[in-house]
């Protein structure tokens, strides 16, 4: 059963003229270390990693990354859409099992709201998509609409 892990990137410098090229804050850096724990702890082992482009998601990478797969940039994931970030995830290719999503709100937060409509899952997800959150789902296929939320950080 594909695997789908949406992380939100971490803490980033107030604004800068240049959005895209905002880095990481200090806190934001050890919040990645510790996002990377929570990751580990789940066994979290990503076949695939799309990460968005802006030095803010790169960054938080580098802070978080599990597993050995080289991440791709992708100019998709910035300024996303829900239809943006369902694309990406329909193009995975079959043999991925666990695909992780590195981008922005609001697009990675309400694409979490899309794919698990219950109960259970709206207690965690209304709350919102913090710096440095992550929602791991389990899905029947990569162009599923639907998913069942598996872990909320």
């Amino acid at each position: 059963m594909p695997t789908l892990v949406l992380i939100r990137h971490s803490k980033a410098e107030a604004h800068r003229d240049d959005d895209h090229a905002r880095q990481l804050a200090p806190r934001g850096r050890a919040d990645a270390a510790q996002l990377r724990e929570w990751l580990t702890a789940r066994g979290i082992a990503p076949d695939r990693v799309v990460v968005s482009t802006a030095l803010r998601t790169r960054e938080t990478w580098e802070c978080c990354s599990v597993g050995s797969v080289p991440p791709v940039f992708d100019d998709r994931l910035y300024e996303a859409s829900v239809d943006d970030l369902r694309a990406v995830i329909a193009e995975t290719a079959p043999f991925v099992q666990v695909l992780v999503l590195l981008g922005h709100n609001p697009g990675v937060e309400q694409l979490a709201w899309a794919l698990d409509d219950a109960d259970g899952a709206r207690d965690k997800t209304n709350t919102g998509m913090r710096t440095s959150g992550a929602a791991v789902f389990h899905l029947e296929s990569w162009g599923a609409q639907e998913a069942t939320l598996q872990h909320w950080r």
